[in-house]
């Protein structure tokens, strides 16, 4: 079997959709499938020269014309760069998006099955919209796109019940969906076993921006130190267009003894096993890795209830209740104690081991590829009957 990955965004995207995507190389190689990756860098370079004249021209207007040629971009682009691969023999295309997934597909110019695995948080439309503050009436044109590229995908994977729900009313009928969590195989990590330090380490990773809300955790802070708590540290692991402001911040809080700015990590779930406790603020995520790394390693989590993260902890363990700093500290405070943080720390990697196996979700998918090859094979007429 033959397998196309495809996907607008770059190796160096500091996105989970990345890591999906070269976590999903791997294994497919490993388990003797052939695989080729079609991305931003695969755009020909004649293509990507006017594309990038473009950009200059068009991103800086912002809005409508960012948005128009985002669309117009990623899409040519995986369709320029897929059409030199018409005769590899592909049998399936697994696309990261809709636009590389409907891409990839016409350039093929044939019936070759496509899966789409859905990571967007809510939908794509709704995404794009809020980020770039659209106005309705291209709201309505982008959903009509939308729904075109769709309408070109039959085979869906979602990480999420939260996304299926959220996406539906986009999707044509009478699709064939799976729900296929995220995953992780780390690295030779020891699992953490909580121990009474004195002090309490807080982590979070996650890119520095408003959707991942880390300002919420130095609020967190201020609010421990007015109580006279000064027993706890707080490591933001990652980077983003937000930490110049969360580094004032921290200084303007006086928290500079207690915030640790990591920057982005190529491994950090080995910082993530070295604190107590993983908190996740993001305001709206599907299905985040950050959360099955921190259980995975044996750090207890606790996030706030948003998106598809409800559906990653069992029985609502973690589950924050508010979103104010001083009610959260109250909600903290019982996770100073070293029982507590090693209860809510067992019952997760209990469910994460059932829930977020690895092995058990690729094997899946391995299945639900064979299936889709098997029906899109051309069905042999029957041998003519031969006359005595």
């Amino acid at each position: 079997m033959n397998v196309l990955i495809a996907t607008y965004l770059a190796t160096d995207s500091p996105s989970g959709v990345v890591t999906y995507t070269q976590t999903l190389t791997r294994d497919l190689a490993a388990n003797g499938v052939g695989v080729q990756v079609v991305d931003a860098s695969s755009t020909p370079v004649g293509w990507r020269k006017f594309l990038g004249l473009a950009k200059r021209l068009m991103r800086p207007l912002g809005g409508t014309f960012a948005v128009t040629y985002d669309e117009f971009a990623y899409f040519t682009g995986v369709y320029l760069a897929t059409r030199r691969l018409r005769h590899t023999g592909i049998d399936l295309i697994h696309a990261q998006d809709p636009r590389s997934g409907a891409a990839a597909r016409l350039a093929l110019g044939t019936n070759t099955p496509v899966v789409l695995t859905c990571h967007f948080n809510d939908d794509p439309v709704s995404e794009l919209t809020n980020a770039f503050s659209l106005k309705p009436a291209v709201t309505r044109q982008l959903t009509t796109w939308y729904m075109r590229l769709f309408s070109h995908i039959r085979h869906y994977v979602f990480v999420s019940n939260y996304a299926y729900t959220t996406s539906k009313h986009f999707l044509p009928a009478g699709i064939d969906k799976r729900i296929l969590r995220n995953s992780v195989q780390l690295d030779s990590v020891a699992r953490r076993r909580s121990m009474d330090t004195g002090q309490l380490t807080i982590s979070n990773v996650g890119y520095l921006d408003e959707r991942k809300n880390q300002q919420l955790l130095l609020a967190i802070g201020r609010e421990l130190l007015r109580r006279g708590r000064t027993d706890f540290s707080i490591q933001l692991i990652g980077d983003g267009p937000k930490r110049a402001d969360y580094e004032a911040l921290a200084t303007e809080w006086q928290l500079t003894d207690h915030v640790v700015f990591h920057g982005r990590q190529s491994a950090p779930w080995t910082l993530v096993a070295q604190s107590d406790l993983y908190v996740h603020t993001a305001l709206n995520d599907n299905c985040p890795y950050a959360l099955i790394e921190a259980m995975a390693v044996g750090v207890p989590v606790v996030a706030l209830p948003t998106g598809g993260i409800p559906e990653m902890v069992p029985n609502g363990v973690g589950l924050l209740a508010s979103q104010e700093p001083a009610e959260l500290v109250d909600e903290l405070l019982p996770y100073f104690d070293v029982d507590q943080r090693q209860a809510v720390a067992d019952q997760q990697a209990a469910h994460a081991a059932q829930v977020f196996d690895h092995q058990q979700n690729l094997s899946e998918l391995l299945a639900y590829y064979q299936q889709l090859t098997r029906a899109s094979q051309p069905v042999a007429p029957a041998p003519t009957p031969v006359l005595s």
